[in-house]
């Protein structure tokens, strides 16, 4: 959305925040802190998800950005399983619609990042923002600003 006042012309955006769009479940239990996750329903042309996302462009358009924040690795796997099923999903979906809405997706392992010393989260995040923020075409035209690739 666009507005022009007397600083210049601005751009916004619209963040949503939920669960993955694919059939899964985990059962809640007192004495299993981590239940396992469970695909429950084979959905080989992912309509669930082709929906959420159509309605997602009807609603506000191009582009939409996934950042999965989902565990990418576990020695017992959990939260990979939906995410493998949800990048999947993307996959499909991308496959089937015109190039100028593909979803841009991006994987962000929070948890393994925040776990390594040679890693840094504020760094990671700035880097998707960056990365996020220059597909999307957000501007400000006064003062004249740039996001940098990089952190710069």
């Amino acid at each position: 959305d666009e507005t022009t006042g007397d600083g210049g012309v601005f751009s916004s955006y619209l963040q949503i925040r939920g669960s993955i769009p694919t059939f899964w479940t985990q059962e809640s239990s007192v004495t299993m802190p981590k239940p396992p996750i469970v695909l429950n329903r084979v959905d080989p042309t992912y309509q669930a998800t082709q929906a959420h996302f159509d309605d997602l462009l009807r609603r506000y358009g191009s582009p939409i950005i996934v950042v999965d924040l989902v565990k990418q690795s576990e020695k017992r796997e959990r939260e990979v399983i939906v995410g493998n099923e949800f990048r999947n999903a993307i996959d499909y979906i991308n496959c089937h619609i015109d190039d100028r809405h593909k979803i841009l997706y991006c994987a962000l392992d929070y948890s393994h990042i925040s776990k390594h010393r040679n890693l840094n989260v504020s760094s990671s995040l700035n880097d998707v923002a960056t990365w996020s923020v220059n597909r999307t075409g957000f501007f400000c035209s006064e003062p004249k600003w740039k996001i940098a690739e990089g952190g710069g």
